[in-house]
């Protein structure tokens, strides 16, 4: 899922910081255990890719069409019903059995994550001081990457210890907390930090599609995000299906889930500050780099404990990346075409989500599992040479 930035020193803006957080908690106690989850269902690790890659198609769809949505309703409607919709879903995911209904409630979930996190990122561009505006990017993500610390720690305990049943039921918990705290303060205190953009009923949708791409940042930026969703989903899918043919339990999933936002939130910061002074050239290219290198370093170590290790110094690499691609985007984009873009670039991550694996199906019916480590390091690094090259100025 993608983060979401929250102004969190502000005191009316800090129902972002705890929206965050709750999403982030949620999403990322389920993260140590649906892959496998899945595996259950569908049986083989080539389904599993495929089954990912058809869920990230139907959510490709649905950021496309979200500049429909964000034109035809409120911002706060939109929320509130992701809120308590993803909270239904999360709990009907208990009594899933056949590949029809978990292909149902998934493609149903990952639209509302969607909408949920497009919904909060507008409502933190407009409520946020543009004064240091690279700084406040990187800061923003600190409360949800206390989330996605403490999350998956817990859900791979839960996992391990009680099943999958367990955390289904506490992410549907929290989601459902998360709606009657957005609800408080919205309907009864009223937060000055919620604001609702006046609703316009032309759509253009494939106007905003040309509008988007007409721009070489914006088109950078979408790259941006392709890419590092790239590595996000080799480590989301296939590194619990790795862990768990090494013979460890969803717990260790979680321990190097958790380990791993351990830099974003040290660095993002401080990442953010240094784009929005000096440029974003440096942490980009270099961010790449370094994932690739401890792709390439586990493919070939045949140390799984090491390998864990590595797969952890990687997220140094994307805590380079993350702060910078929404502010990249943000800083090219006008104020008032935020709404008819930010669902076009949204869809970066979700046909990232699509291809990634598609790529590691064919990877895994043809090759040793491990190969799918060396694919993504050729890939990505050669996504770094490109921005080395290209990001001169910038």
């Amino acid at each position: 899922m993608e983060k979401i930035r929250t102004p969190h020193k502000s005191k009316e803006g800090r129902i972002f910081s705890w929206l965050a957080l709750l999403i982030g908690l949620a999403v990322s106690l389920v993260l140590p255990v649906f892959p496998n989850f899945v595996k259950s269902v569908v049986h083989t690790d080539s389904a599993v890719s495929i089954f990912f890659s058809i869920m990230a198609l139907m959510t490709l769809m649905a950021g496309v069409f979200s500049t429909i949505i964000f034109k035809k309703f409120q911002r706060t409607l939109v929320l509130k019903i992701s809120f308590i919709s993803l909270a239904v879903i999360y709990f009907m995911l208990i009594f899933v059995v056949r590949i029809t209904e978990l292909s149902i409630l998934t493609t149903i979930k990952s639209w509302f994550e969607l909408f949920a996190v497009i919904t909060l990122s507008l409502f933190v561009r407009d409520y946020a001081n543009s004064k240091d505006f690279g700084e406040e990017e990187g800061r923003y993500f600190k409360f949800q990457n206390i989330g996605y610390l403490i999350g998956p720690l817990f859900g791979g305990f839960l996992a391990s210890q009680f099943g999958y049943e367990i955390v289904f039921i506490l992410a549907a918990g929290i989601l459902l907390s998360g709606f009657v705290y957005f609800y408080n303060s919205h309907v009864i205190k009223q937060s000055v930090a919620i604001i609702n953009m006046k609703k316009e009923s032309t759509v253009k949708l494939f106007e905003n599609i040309k509008n988007y791409f007409s721009d070489k940042n914006r088109t950078r930026a979408y790259i941006m995000s392709f890419s590092l969703m790239s590595w996000f989903m080799v480590k989301r899918l296939y590194l619990p299906l790795y862990i768990a043919a090494a013979g460890y339990l969803s717990s260790v999933t979680g321990i190097v889930f958790s380990l791993g936002i351990i830099p974003f939130i040290f660095l993002e910061e401080k990442v953010g500050k240094y784009a929005g002074e000096k440029g974003i050239k440096l942490p980009i290219s270099y961010g790449f780099f370094i994932i690739a290198i401890c792709l390439l370093l586990v493919f070939i170590s045949p140390f799984t404990i090491l390998n864990l290790a590595i797969i952890i110094l990687a997220s140094i690499g994307a805590a380079f990346v993350e702060p910078i691609q929404e502010y990249f985007l943000l800083k090219n984009t006008p104020k008032d075409k935020e709404e008819d873009l930010f669902g076009i670039y949204s869809t970066s991550t979700t046909f990232s989500s699509f291809l990634t694996p598609m790529i590691g199906a064919l990877v895994v019916t043809f090759l040793p599992f491990k190969f799918v480590f060396l694919v993504f390091a050729i890939i990505l690094g050669a996504v770094g040479f490109y921005f080395r090259s290209s990001l001169k100025g910038l």
